[in-house]
């Protein structure tokens, strides 16, 4: 008779695998964990670099401890994370281009991607690498491709007039960057949802402005602690000194009305059969017909179209006050430098000969004029893209 293994033995037999798994576990992380790490500026005992960390200008911050420490990528430390910052357009390329299939997910500021407080993790800008964030990438890729973009030109020359005829009208300058906005806001709430302004003080124009306010605002790291200690987003908005949930309450507010208002009147007005041709109908359109074609995405339609609704409120936010502020850009450009200004009206005149406006179509033909607003867009960057 087979004689019974002493529980005693079995019971050390397991501890000791057990106690040797945590030993090279212990081992490996300590080894990742001592992996070296870009030159750092000096920063404090146990909290590392936070006393230091930004709230504006970073991009200069950034710079000067680069050249504190004489190298284009720098790390930093603060409670909870390791920050590595590139400061060059080379790396930047050489990691997120060449080795995008390891460097494409986005690190996360808690206070914009979780959806206890202004929940914007969904955003494109934001977004981690998943299945949602690919299908936002392949419904913008649709909707921003050549041929796409230049059904929309028409719009785009439209609003640009009226705008035209705005300033003959003795626009004041203190108006000048409000009817920028309404013009480009109005361009792209045309092409993405079908949907025309003619004022800057229009409804949706104003959610657009109040919603991106608050990203903005939320999306500064050392603005609020709970970037750095997760933990304190349980904290209810009654509590004394939680003014920064209750912010994120507002903020969370301001961009469902953002990403949801414009998109359910495109949604309205393609159920009524009075919808006007737009990035929106056409998506909504495409994916209802492959709903139709495959009954078993039928009742996955609302979750399907999430991805959409974001990709094109992405779109919308990204380009309505960029666009404004690359354009006055271009226009404080061409005070600062009239001699250039003078020889992009030539070339104007040369092609047109006074009879008409120019239009998108003529781009070919004003090679001078096409080099300037790439110059004025390189001159005074709107976005941070390096040099």
């Amino acid at each position: 008779m087979r004689e019974s293994i002493n529980p005693l033995l079995t019971h050390a037999l397991t501890s000791g695998i057990v106690a040797l798994i945590f030993f090279f576990v212990h081992k490996l992380w300590t080894r990742l964990k001592s992996l070296p790490l870009p030159p750092s500026p000096r920063g404090d005992p146990i909290i590392g670099h936070l006393r230091f960390m930004p709230t504006r200008y970073e991009e200069e911050v950034y710079k000067a401890w680069g050249d504190e420490v004489d190298s284009d990528i720098i790390s930093l430390k603060v409670p909870g994370q390791v920050i590595i910052v590139l400061n060059s357009a080379y790396h930047a390329n050489e990691l997120f281009n060449k080795r995008s299939s390891i460097y494409s997910d986005r690190p996360q500021i808690h206070m914009i991607a979780s959806p206890r407080l202004t929940g914007w993790g969904k955003g494109a800008a934001v977004s981690r690498y998943g299945e949602h964030w690919k299908a936002q990438r392949k419904y913008m890729h649709d909707a921003l491709g050549n041929k796409t973009a230049a059904k929309f030109w028409p719009i785009i020359e439209q609003d640009a007039r009226f705008t035209a005829r705005r300033f003959l009208d003795n626009l004041s300058s203190e108006d000048i960057f409000s009817e920028m906005y309404r013009m480009t806001g109005s361009s792209i709430l045309s092409a993405v949802y079908g949907y025309s302004t003619t004022s800057a003080d229009d409804p949706i124009l104003k959610l657009v402005q109040v919603g991106l306010s608050g990203f903005i605002k939320a999306a500064v790291p050392t603005n609020f602690m709970v970037n750095y200690f997760p933990f304190l987003e349980v904290i209810p908005s009654w509590f004394p000194g939680a003014g920064w949930k209750r912010l994120a309450e507002t903020w969370r507010q301001d961009k469902e009305n953002m990403i949801n208002v414009p998109y359910e009147w495109a949604k309205q007005q393609m159920a009524s059969g009075t919808a006007p041709p737009s990035i929106v109908n056409t998506l909504l359109t495409n994916l209802r017909g492959k709903s139709s074609e495959s009954p078993e995405l039928a009742p996955r339609m609302e979750e399907q179209e999430d991805p959409l609704k974001w990709a094109v409120g992405s779109l919308f936010a990204a380009g309505s006050e960029t666009s404004a502020s690359a354009i006055l850009v271009a226009l404080i450009a061409m005070i600062h430098y009239p001699d250039v200004q003078a020889k992009a009206k030539q070339e104007l005149d040369n092609l047109l000969g006074g009879e008409r406006l120019p239009s998108l179509r003529d781009r070919d033909s004003l090679p001078y004029m096409r080099n300037v607003v790439k110059e004025a867009l390189r001159w005074r960057s709107v976005l941070p893209g390096g040099e």
